[in-house]
């Protein structure tokens, strides 16, 4: 079986359906699954890294996560199937018209969020969704989401109960993200560490960078927050943590490879996932923390609370005086946040990688049957 991922980013672009999609065609090739990923040309200033195996990037007329791809459908016109990852502006558009046209086999669309920004941004994406969204996806043979908590409080909402649409989570490899050691209750360093991880870019405010600022500097003089990440806004965070008093306590230490995340992730002792949009649908970075044995406290949007639910706290989103209350209680809590630490690393064993693929990979023998 020949499959193509089109995806609007891949790595080593920062960003959640970059990651996820990639992770799909590793997993699928793992099975036998001719599985490649197409993507735009790498955008300025990201640099490139070495040759991925199953990344094609072609050359675009981009702005941003926004392109047109030139050669796609010489790479699509003998796949049996075509995945795309959503939104995707114009290339969406271009493959389900040749979906319709029969100039492709088969279309599945995994829904990743509904893009939020605003100023001209938000109508761009608001024009999209009212003119152009039910076109695209009514020409799906497979739809999939992460979650259908999401998908009930978004936009795809009219297709929750299509025969088409399935919930399919995405995973995390747990041999690679793993706890270090779970301390012994009672066993307390004198600083403690609030951690995220996010990307810091303008096409990210959604992240709630600002937000988790804001309640750290309500807390006391010894907890630390440790902000993984790097993006165009980083020089704006740094600032207004400066702003707020937190020069020795807010550590920025930008964009990490997977070995250096890790220990990043280990080294904390709650996680922050303060995400302020639906632009957020499932939280596959707050899901590596959890899987490090990490407690949690994140915004009470669809998709996230479903994933966070039971691996710690789920508090109001853009809140930064109920997230700092939310970070204190576990805080200063040893006994209820070594509990949550065993709660999230046996929640995120159940998100697998391997069954997510060969679920994947049933889905699509069933549409090609």
């Amino acid at each position: 079986m020949k499959v193509v991922h089109v995806c609007c980013i891949a790595p080593p672009e920062s960003g959640g359906m970059g990651a996820v999609a990639y992770q799909e065609v590793l997993n699928l090739r793992k099975l036998g699954v001719d599985a490649v990923l197409v993507a735009p040309s790498v955008i300025p200033n990201v640099g490139e890294e070495s040759a991925k195996p199953g990344i094609i990037r072609l050359p675009a007329i981009r702005i941003g996560n926004v392109a047109h791809l030139k050669g796609l459908d010489e790479i699509v016109k003998d796949a049996d199937v075509v995945h795309l990852h959503y939104p995707f502006y114009f290339t969406a558009g271009m493959i389900a018209r040749w979906r319709r046209q029969n100039k492709i086999k088969r279309l599945a669309i995994t829904l990743h969020m509904d893009a939020t920004d605003k100023g001209w941004r938000w109508l761009a994406a608001e024009l999209h969704r009212k003119l152009f969204q039910k076109r695209v996806l009514d020409e799906a043979d497979l739809l999939l989401v992460s979650t259908l908590d999401y998908a009930k409080h978004s936009s795809f909402s009219p297709w929750v109960n299509s025969s088409r649409l399935h919930e399919l989570p995405f995973g995390v490899d747990t041999n690679v993200f793993r706890p270090s050691v779970i301390p012994n209750v009672g066993e307390e360093s004198a600083e403690l560490v609030v951690g995220m991880v996010g990307v810091m870019d303008r096409a990210h405010p959604f992240k709630g960078v600002d937000v988790l600022l804001r309640a750290v500097a309500k807390l006391p003089s010894n907890v630390h927050v440790k902000l993984v990440g790097d993006g165009d806004r980083r020089n704006d965070y740094e600032k207004l943590a400066k702003e707020l008093g937190l020069n020795e306590r807010a550590h920025f230490v930008g964009r990490l490879e997977q070995g250096k995340l890790v220990e990043a992730l280990q080294s904390m002792d709650v996680f922050a996932f303060p995400s302020t949009s639906g632009a957020e649908a499932f939280g596959l970075a707050m899901l590596e923390a959890m899987a490090c044995g990490v407690p949690v406290v994140a915004s009470d949007l669809p998709g996230v609370r479903a994933v966070a639910k039971d691996a710690g706290l789920i508090v109001p989103m853009n809140n930064p005086d109920a997230l700092a209350d939310g970070l204190r209680r576990l805080l200063e809590d040893p006994a209820t946040r070594h509990s949550f630490a065993l709660a999230a690393r046996d929640k995120a064993l159940r998100y697998n990688w391997d069954n997510h693929a060969q679920t994947l990979l049933k889905y699509y023998s069933q549409i090609c049957a």
